[in-house]
């Protein structure tokens, strides 16, 4: 059939009943039509997800605003938001300001951060760190020891250092799930570990089968750097952030004959608000475009260069200039207006910062200014675990997986 549609509001209404004949012959309802953006009325899990995560993201909104925010009409939000509240996961705060048209003072709303807890760790060969935290960020309790790992036993390793966790901070049944982030080639979305210099494995690990199976909450692995981009994202509530670049760089000390001292880098990428994984899921590891040859080194430093790092100003100047200038070809070309610098390299080094302007300005061919926010991130040594926090804590939200929002309470009573 060949339809002729000139364009006018009468033909265009007539298309519409033409189509709603022809849906109701073959047995279907037709889906609402909604031209000119008519506010929704959406209801169920999806969208009690909708509005949980807005309240995550803007504490301290009201209803009246969340239904404006996701084009919602006010029942539907008033609906839901009471489902929120019965179940524990938001809660109503003081009043806010009355609109200039007076009336009621809209009622805010915040995320229970009692509500539960997620476990976030880092795995290194040598130590571990781990931290416990609550729905708004705020870090519990925090845990550190040594440990030896293996291909062998890392599964054993994980589940101990959970379990111990667990034990030492009273996490029973408010435990919402734990984040895992160590150095590495990890595919995070299979639940894989396929390759980790810094930890020695050199065949993969079904981190899913071995260790996320094992616990009866949600666990997911994913690349150090990652982690603590994840950690911005999910923690920095009160910016919008977009697009910025999270360089973890560790000082490695020789803890165990089988590990290197001198430094670990890596670069967590965020696009568009989203932790980029890359084609193949390797995106942020990085080798100084200054190495030559294969190798394991990450910069072009002799390893008994890098040996001296903690005691050799000169060593220490090489090393930080060639990380800036590395970081600035990158940050040139994807337009980043932030950087994070993450892990305990702010001990050793508290020039990074202006040695990146600095290489930045040199970097930069145009006349026009290149405005670039850099800042050391406040949690040093906690960056990953407390990243891999926020990872578990956003796919939590997102693939609706906290209690409540992953089944629909009225499909049972068939409203």
């Amino acid at each position: 059939m060949i339809f002729i549609i000139d364009g006018s509001q009468k033909s265009w209404y007539s298309m519409i009943g033409l189509v709603n004949q022809l849906t109701k012959m073959v047995g279907r309802s037709p889906r609402p039509y909604n031209r000119g953006g008519a506010v929704a009325t959406g209801s169920g899990p999806r969208t009690a997800a909708r509005i949980f995560r807005t309240v995550w993201r803007k504490p301290g909104i009201s209803r009246v605003d969340i239904a404006s925010s996701l084009s919602l009409d006010k029942s539907t939000v008033t609906n839901q938001v009471n489902r929120l509240i019965d179940l524990g996961l938001i809660i109503e705060t003081e009043e806010g300001e009355a609109s200039c048209k007076g009336g009621r003072r809209p009622i805010q709303l915040v995320i229970n951060k009692k509500f539960g807890r997620i476990i976030g760790i880092e795995v290194q060969l040598g130590a571990y760190v781990a931290v416990v935290v609550d729905l708004s960020g705020e870090v519990l309790g925090e845990r550190r020891g040594s440990i030896e790992l293996s291909t062998e036993n890392f599964a054993d390793s994980v589940l101990g250092i959970i379990a111990a966790t667990r034990a030492e901070f009273g996490c029973g049944d408010d435990l919402l799930g734990v984040g895992v982030g160590i150095g590495g080639l990890v595919d995070s979305k299979k639940g894989r570990i396929r390759y980790s210099i810094p930890i020695g494995i050199d065949s993969p690990i079904d981190f899913g089968k071995t260790v996320a199976d094992m616990l009866e909450v949600p666990c997911s692995i994913e690349n150090d750097a990652n982690c603590c981009a994840w950690g911005e994202l999910a923690f920095n509530r009160g910016e919008d952030l977009r697009d910025f670049l999270f360089a973890l760089v560790e000082y490695r000390r020789p803890l165990t004959k089988s590990l290197r001292e001198g430094i670990g880098v890596g670069f967590g990428v965020v696009l568009g608000g989203k932790v980029h994984a890359g084609a193949h899921g390797n995106s942020g590891e990085f080798r100084s475009v200054f190495c030559d040859g294969e190798g394991k080194l990450q910069l072009s430093l002799r390893e008994d260069e890098l040996a001296r790092l903690d005691r050799d100003a000169d060593v220490l100047r090489r090393t930080t200039d060639e990380l800036a200038r590395n970081m600035a070809m990158l940050i040139n070309t994807m337009d980043f207006d932030r950087v994070y610098i993450g892990g305990d390299i702010e001990c050793l080094d508290d020039e990074l910062p202006a040695t990146l302007l600095r290489r930045l300005e040199e970097n930069w061919m145009y006349p026009l200014p290149k405005s670039v926010d850099i800042r050391y991130s406040s949690l040093g040594g906690k960056a990953v675990a407390y990243g891999a926090a926020g990872m578990i804590l956003d796919r939590l939200v997102s693939e609706r997986l906290l209690p409540g929002l992953g089944a629909d309470p009225s499909a049972a009573t068939g409203a």
